[in-house]
């Protein structure tokens, strides 16, 4: 049977009540375990609470007790099960759960906003996943369905898009567009193991590994304090100091970098992104796969993304935000719709395709050039006093005054040749209905936006600017604040203008 009549099939047998797997009651009660266990445990056990109460109670009676307390929990999830049902009412998602209080959910097919797929390694050998659906709310009216069969996550998703674009034609009567909303998925980017490996390198996630080792310092800094005066260093360091620093720093990079790789290993291993249609979907995952979809409908912003290494190696990430993308943590960060490990032509061509008709032939422009003469004074300015807090600790004789010269002499190079940096990578260009804005130093981030997907535009001058006849133009996106400091005042205002007539021209369409 084709895929035509497989549709309208799905969403018929999708009507009826639908129930988690009997499996998932199990995997959930584990899971939830796990998790108890994981927060409370080593708490109560590194206070001594954990071993006075066995010595009180006895072994046998703590036994007991727990298996009380799982006979309980396993009433509970069954309970839980037999209440949790679903169906799928035309083009409504009908949601009904409750342990104790029986309450129902209903999104509407229209409001989806974001339709994601998750199977943690204990959950493959049952063949189940964890979907969920999110609305234009956001992360608070999030509803997820913890373990149901693959082919009836895909047949629910499938009937949802299905729903979504039979509302949109209504809306279009001229569009030819396949009512069922299933088309023949076409592979657009699959990551290779060598481009896995330069994502892993390139990538932020290295900074975040250093940041989250931060706290080990202090232990290893008591156990290298025990145990180093008792190892004959001596036999396998360098004798000079400078060379032993040397080599000590480039084995941290090389861990660091190591768990950097393993960390994208981890994440996007098997990493494959499919055209379908409307619809763009990626799945990764070394043991917990996932899988996503980005509905090109509410698309609202595309970020290419390098950092100063990337740069170097032509490597790069695009980073496709929705509403309901902004912030941090590691929800807003599941919500982002990252395509990894892209060389530059691949980014260009990729950014076409979720932007079309983009071609991004046309340069920059940059800012005026008071923008460089205020970050070289700003520069300048700390370097001064950092230049004066070194004085006052080490005395005006502690250095010859040649020693000082040259050190004031190669801060203001410094500080000038940053400056003239950070005005060179500012940069904007406006490509027919779209938008390009460049930020960024060593790294660097690109936004790439349709005009009309603007939320709101604002010039802002300070004493300074208004006398310089230059202004701030902040524009507000989905995934938060951009702004291009310095335009010329005309240029704000008419670049102002223009981007409110295109978003007031997007809202009456």
């Amino acid at each position: 049977m084709s895929p035509v009549q497989d549709a309208p099939n799905e969403r018929l047998a999708l009507s009826g009540w639908q129930r988690l797997s009997p499996w998932a009651v199990g995997l959930l009660l584990i899971s939830a375990g796990a998790t108890l266990v994981r927060q409370h445990m080593p708490l109560l056990l590194g206070a001594g609470a954990g071993l006075a109460m066995v010595e009180r109670v006895g072994l046998r009676e703590l036994a007991l007790g727990g298996v009380l307390l799982l006979l309980v929990a396993g009433l509970l999830s069954l309970l839980y099960y037999r209440r949790f049902r679903f169906r799928l009412d035309g083009d409504v998602l009908i949601v009904q759960k409750g342990l104790f209080e029986h309450r129902e959910f209903k999104v509407a097919a229209r409001h989806v906003q974001h339709i994601a797929l998750h199977q943690p390694a204990y959950m493959r050998p049952f063949g189940l996943v964890l979907w969920e659906v999110e609305t234009l709310a956001g992360e608070a009216s999030s509803i997820q369905l913890p373990g149901i069969r693959r082919g009836l996550a895909e047949a629910l998703g499938h009937g949802l898009r299905g729903a979504a674009n039979i509302a949109e034609e209504k809306g279009s009567p001229g569009s030819d567009s396949d009512p069922t909303g299933v088309r023949g998925a076409v592979l657009r980017f699959a990551l290779t193991p060598g481009a896995l490996i330069l994502h892993g390198l390139t990538s932020r996630s290295i900074y975040v590994i250093a940041a989250m080792l931060s706290p080990l310092i202090r232990p290893l800094e008591r156990w290298m304090h025990d145990r180093l005066p008792q190892l004959d260093l001596q036999a396998w360091l360098p004798e000079s100091t400078l060379l032993a620093i040397v080599l000590g720093v480039l084995g941290l990079v090389a861990v660091l970098a190591l768990l950097a790789v393993m960390a994208a290993w981890w994440r996007f291993h098997g990493y494959v992104l499919r055209d379908d249609g409307e619809r763009q979907v990626q799945v990764s995952g070394l043991f917990a796969r996932q899988e996503q979809a980005l509905s090109l409908s509410r698309l609202q912003v595309v970020e290419w993304v390098q950092t100063g290494l990337g740069r170097l190696l032509g490597r790069g990430y695009l980073v496709c935000h929705q509403f309901g993308a902004m912030g941090g943590g590691e929800a807003a960060e599941s919500r982002r719709f990252l395509v990894p490990g892209l060389a530059t032509e691949q980014g260009r061509e990729l950014t076409a395709v979720l932007w079309p008709g983009l071609s991004m032939g046309q340069p920059l422009a940059r800012v005026d050039v008071i923008y460089r003469r205020v970050v070289f004074l700003r520069l300048l300015l700390g370097s001064s006093l950092l230049l004066l807090a070194v004085l006052g600790l080490v005395g005006p004789g502690g250095l010859h005054p040649a020693t000082w010269g040259a050190a004031a002499a190669t801060l203001l190079v410094i500080s000038a040749g940053v400056a003239q940096l950070r005005w060179m990578a500012m940069g904007w260009a406006q490509e027919g209905a779209h938008m390009r804005i460049r930020q960024g130093l060593w790294g660097q981030r690109t936004s790439i936006f349709p005009l009309q997907n603007l939320v709101s535009v604002s010039v802002q001058q300070s004493w300074l600017q208004r006398r310089r006849g230059v202004a701030t133009l902040q524009l507000d996106l989905a995934n938060g604040r951009v702004g291009l400091p310095y335009l010329p005042e005309g240029v704000a205002w008419t670049l102002a203008n223009r981007l409110l007539a295109s978003v007031e021209v997007g809202q009456a369409a």
